[in-house]
């Protein structure tokens, strides 16, 4: 009776309870984490662009002024349906950004699993003096680039320096 039941359980492991092809996150979302820099991605209205962009293709997730160890910094998360998360990835890697902006760099982490940290019903601006880092580039935790360990989930990302 116990080899049966083992034999069941790992037919349902295995591919009888696996999702069909479509109804899985992945087939279905595109997120990623960014960040650009430059002397003129503050101030210029480089938030107001990103959530407009993220606004155009139905995304969610946040973006975010922080001061960066190259200098000034705009980071965020971004999840869209599969077919324009990379059109939102593409614009803000290559622009157009806005007329005032300077961006001199761009770092782009695509989630292989699609989720984002942070989740709002909308696309957010959050206020600069949130606490929002993560274990790896872009937008490392300071405490990471040192080596430090704690605090990580699962994936690796830094977990817990949230205020929600």
């Amino acid at each position: 009776m116990n080899a049966l039941l083992i034999a069941l359980f790992a037919i349902l492991v295995s591919g009888g309870m696996s999702q069909q092809e479509g109804w899985k996150m992945t087939d279905r979302f595109y997120g990623f984490r960014f960040s650009l820099s430059g002397p003129g991605v503050h101030g210029v209205g480089m938030r107001k662009h990103v959530v407009a962009l993220a606004d155009k293709y139905s995304c969610f997730g946040w973006v975010q002024n922080v001061k960066g160890d190259s200098g000034d910094e705009v980071v965020g998360e971004v999840r869209c349906a599969k077919k324009y998360g990379p059109l939102v990835q593409e614009a803000l890697e290559s622009g157009p950004y806005p007329p005032k902006a300077s961006v001199s760099g761009t770092e782009i982490k695509v989630y292989q699993d699609t989720k984002i940290k942070l989740h709002f019903s909308h696309f957010k601006i959050l206020n600069d003096e949130r606490k929002t880092c993560f274990r790896d580039q872009p937008h490392q935790c300071k405490e990471f680039k040192e080596g430090g360990e704690s605090g990580a989930d699962a994936r690796g990302e830094k977990v817990g320096t949230y205020e929600l």
